[in-house]
């Protein structure tokens, strides 16, 4: 057995969502300052945070606080352009194109389904679509923003795995971003629907959405779909926020078919959020 399949067969087998709770909890737990400060310290140099961006407001009492850190104003400008699309989070592009129907071929040897990735009738409006995969690493800023201006037609929660997303896991397990835990925000733009899909994964504590009081990996787990009422959507602005990571992971954008042009750099650079990935045909 290569040891890539070892790994595998042991993240099939041990109980990620358990450890990930556990992780989450750890994490805000409050810590004083003499061993949160070198714990903080340690973490920025380790996976190259830059600590110029934090926001000052508030000092972190505990190591969620620090992973759902704040930025400055003005760290992010946001592309103003009607028609543009930005990027949701600080991430490296994992993959997009166009969408085969019901097939997402993000790379050899990665491809998932549309209605298992999301498995509800709302996966419609993406069919010969389009995709983006984005991958949030450690060090990355944790926020999910709103990538386009419309209103918020719904969300899906849907529990499932905590597998971890590194490269060797997404082809080793057929369809991992369709079997891991998920939020899925469903957005209505004047020029076609989007849907920002947080992917769960391992030590990912939870995910939380800026719109409802809604988060994942709790101990008693269900699917829950809602649509808000037509006249009670909220609404959003590009750069928005949606949700937010509870440390790191994958979000997967979803465009209707032959709404928008892709303009994004290829599959392993680096984007920040707010700047252009797209823009709405």
């Amino acid at each position: 057995m290569k040891g890539s399949d070892t790994l595998v067969f042991l993240f099939k087998i041990i109980p990620t969502g358990l450890i990930s709770r556990v992780f989450g909890w750890i994490a805000r737990i409050p810590l004083p300052g003499f061993i949160l400060s070198p714990v903080i310290g340690w973490y920025c140099g380790k996976f190259g945070v830059n600590r110029d961006e934090i926001s000052d407001e508030t000092p972190f009492k505990n190591l969620d606080q620090f992973f759902t850190r704040k930025l400055k104003s003005g760290t992010r400008p946001i592309d103003g352009a009607p028609r543009s699309i930005v990027s949701p989070v600080d991430a490296k592009v994992e993959g997009f194109g166009a969408i085969d129907g019901t097939s997402i071929m993000q790379a050899k040897g990665i491809d998932y389904s549309l209605s298992d990735l999301l498995p509800s009738d709302y996966h419609r409006h993406f069919i010969d679509g389009s995709f983006m995969t984005l991958y949030l690493s450690p060090g990355d800023y944790h926020r999910i923003h709103s990538p386009v201006d419309g209103q918020i037609e719904g969300y899906y929660a849907l529990p499932g795995k905590l597998y971890t997303v590194q490269e060797f896991m997404v082809r080793g397990v057929k369809g991992l971003y369709s079997l891991n835990e998920r939020l899925i925000s469903y957005i209505h733009a004047g020029s076609g629907r989007v849907a920002v899909c947080m992917i769960g994964a391992m030590n990912v504590g939870r995910i939380s959405f800026s719109h409802a009081d809604v988060e994942t990996n709790g101990c008693f787990k269900k699917r829950t779909e809602y649509f808000f009422p037509e006249d009670r959507r909220p609404v959003t602005a590009k750069g928005d926020e949606l949700g937010i990571f509870h440390l790191g992971s994958t979000i997967i954008l979803l465009f209707q078919k032959g709404s928008v042009k892709i303009e994004s750099p290829p599959p392993g650079t680096a984007v920040r959020f707010g700047s252009v990935i797209g823009r709405f045909i």
